[in-house]
């Protein structure tokens, strides 16, 4: 079919009336769903500038009144809309509109259906509605080459599997504008429902040199592995690819290779065939999803299986030739019985911490993080005395290390102070701190009703949902049933307003629910956010970051044969089994923390580190 879009000056608007904003909120529902890969859109709130995690949204029919971007690719990896942006900054408007005519004529010549939209800086995006869903690998190739010879276009959009992303017609401008259509509403939603043909789309980019390599029901009789020694799950490194697609050439020649890498892992470390299933078709693996999606739907599940099995026999050869064969897999240890004094008074704390902050102190999130996160230890190890290093915060809050610095600084000069430095580090040693309920609150604190289930410090998904979302979810976990947002607001000891801003992004997450009686926990995985959002790999390289500044200040010391000989290095994966998980299920950055360096809480004061 020919384009439905006419030869038009690029340069006008689409509608000349004069309610502007109602154009754009019917330019916004009748075009925004059709060009995402799914109904989800990320709502900047720094005037456009960048559209973050935490701030993604389902595709609503009303405009939103920030600057907001829907997702081009989808659960699998693909996208259904392939979208092009001539940036205004790469040239200026004559580069831009050059450009542009020279793509439409391409486009029109292949006989796609295609149209576009103008930001009111001049910028313009074309959107191409495609008949069958792009893969990641191939749209990725289409834009590098299309940039290539496009001098004003900025391939980015299509470059991020899971923050591809732009805004669509009608969406507000950080300017202050909105998107305006090139040419009319109609020819662009025809557009949308017509979409390109695979015909259409393999005439358009005959001509450029693009290379790409290209679930339904679990099958019976899968084998699955037990995992290897303490790893049970695919190490970040194969974790980033699952979730990006992104690999290193050098070491895998093409998708297929990078794809069974990521499944042998996976089986390596005793996941099952359902769980690596269930990962590609919720979006937490979309990489590896795009690495299946060369093949048709209805095979890509047979693909997995013959991966699966692959994997299965390699690691088995491998095993038996390695002495492996038959590997003892360690039991989870048991926790520690927090009963008696400690138990109490640590809980005891907590309550003081909170009540402190329920009067003066409801900004101060990152303090609280930090404070959880000593209640958290000391609840593994049973004291109220920690030593406990600034690195292995800011691991466990996800707050810098220097920021974890300058807060515990501030704490212990605090009036009234909740913790207390016993001695400062030296050496290899790291600051003690003791847990200390200020002399006011030695009475109330310990007759105050204790939250149900463990201390908790900052789950691991909320480095990328936020500090404010972590302690509303927490204070809903800790309700017996629904409560309103201002009842959460009281509980989490935030403001209001941003109460409700954090129950936006628990629920767009799924994390909370709202219903007719008020808000509870949503149903969603911590942990499978956590994996998607590639947090183990953050932690991971952080960990790996600190353990080399570690061992250049143990150099500086001349204390690394010592340390070596005493076996004291931080990072072995050799000695202890992996902690208890939490009972929810959700994995806090201590426990993960725990995990990456190898090693327990321990009662003693012994831990290296500053």
């Amino acid at each position: 079919m020919t384009s439905t879009i006419q030869s038009v000056d690029p340069s006008r608007p689409a509608d000349d009336g004069n309610d502007v904003l109602s154009v754009s909120e019917n330019v916004w529902r009748a075009l925004a769903q059709e060009i995402a890969g799914i109904s989800r859109m990320r709502v900047s709130n720094d005037r456009g500038r960048t559209y973050p995690v935490k701030r993604e949204r389902t595709i609503t029919d009303t405009l939103p009144n920030q600057p907001a971007a829907v997702l081009i690719y989808d659960r699998s990896g693909a996208a259904r809309t392939f979208c092009v942006d001539l940036d205004i900054s790469r040239g200026g408007q004559a580069a831009v509109d050059r450009d542009y005519r020279m793509l439409s004529a391409a486009l029109t010549r292949a006989g796609t259906a295609f149209f576009a939209d103008r930001s009111p800086t001049g910028g313009i995006h074309v959107y191409v509605p495609l008949d069958e869903p792009l893969p990641f690998h191939e749209a990725r190739a289409t834009a590098l080459a299309l940039a290539a010879r496009t001098p004003t276009m900025d391939p980015m959009p299509m470059l991020g599997i899971q923050s591809g992303c732009i805004r669509p017609p009608g969406a507000r401008h950080k300017s202050g504008g909105h998107q305006e259509l090139i040419g009319s509403l109609t020819a662009a939603y025809v557009a949308t429902q017509v979409r390109t043909t695979a015909a259409a789309w393999a005439r358009f980019t005959a001509d450029l040199p693009v290379s790409a390599d290209g679930t339904g029901e679990i099958l019976d009789n899968v084998t699955q592995l037990r995992p290897r020694g303490r790893h049970t799950a695919p190490d970040g490194g194969y974790q980033a690819i699952a979730r990006t697609g992104d690999y290193d050439t050098a070491r895998y020649a093409s998708d297929s290779e990078a794809r069974q890498g990521v499944i042998w892992s996976a089986v390596a470390t005793g996941l099952e065939l359902r769980d690596v299933a269930s990962r590609l078709v919720d979006g937490t693996w979309p990489g590896l999803a795009a690495l299946y999606a060369r093949y048709r739907p209805h095979n890509r599940h047979q693909a997995l299986v013959r991966d699966w099995n692959s994997a299965v026999r390699f690691e088995k050869h491998r095993r038996e030739t390695t002495g492996g064969g038959s590997v003892r897999v360690g039991t989870t240890s048991e926790p520690k019985t927090h009963a008696g004094t400690t138990h109490q008074e640590i809980r005891s704390w907590v309550n003081a911490v909170d009540l402190i902050f329920d009067q003066n102190r409801r900004d101060d999130l990152a303090a609280r993080a930090v404070l959880y996160a000593l209640a958290e230890a000391g609840q593994k190890t049973g004291s109220t005395v920690l030593e406990f290093g600034n690195r292995s915060l800011a691991i466990a809050t996800g707050l810098d290390q220097a920021t974890v610095g300058k807060i515990l600084n501030r704490l212990v000069d605090e009036d009234e102070p909740l913790i207390d430095l016993v001695r400062p580090a030296i050496g290899v040693k790291a600051n003690v701190y003791s847990l200390v309920i200020p002399d006011r609150l030695s009475t109330t604190a310990p007759r105050r009703t204790w939250k149900k289930g463990k201390i908790t410090g900052v789950r691991a998904a909320f480095r990328e949902l936020g500090l404010a979302a972590a302690f509303v979810y927490a204070a809903l976990e800790h309700r017996n049933g629904p409560a309103s947002g201002r009842e959460l607001a009281l509980d989490a000891r935030l403001g209001v307003q941003t109460t409700y801003d954090a129950l936006a992004t628990l629920q767009a997450f799924n994390l909370a629910v709202r219903s007719p009686t008020g808000w509870t926990a949503g149903p969603a995985s911590l942990d499978r956010l956590a994996e998607a959002f590639g947090i183990t790999e953050l932690i991971t390289a952080q960990v790996e970051r600190y353990r080399e500044e570690r061992r250049a200040y143990w150099a500086m010391l001349g204390i690394i044969r010592l340390v070596d000989d005493t076996g004291a290095t931080i990072g072995t994966y050799d000695h202890d089994p992996p902690p208890e998980p939490p009972q929810d299920g959700a994995v806090t950055l201590m426990d993960m923390l725990e995990d990456l360096l190898g090693a327990h809480l321990i009662d003693e004061v012994h831990h290296y580190g500053t």
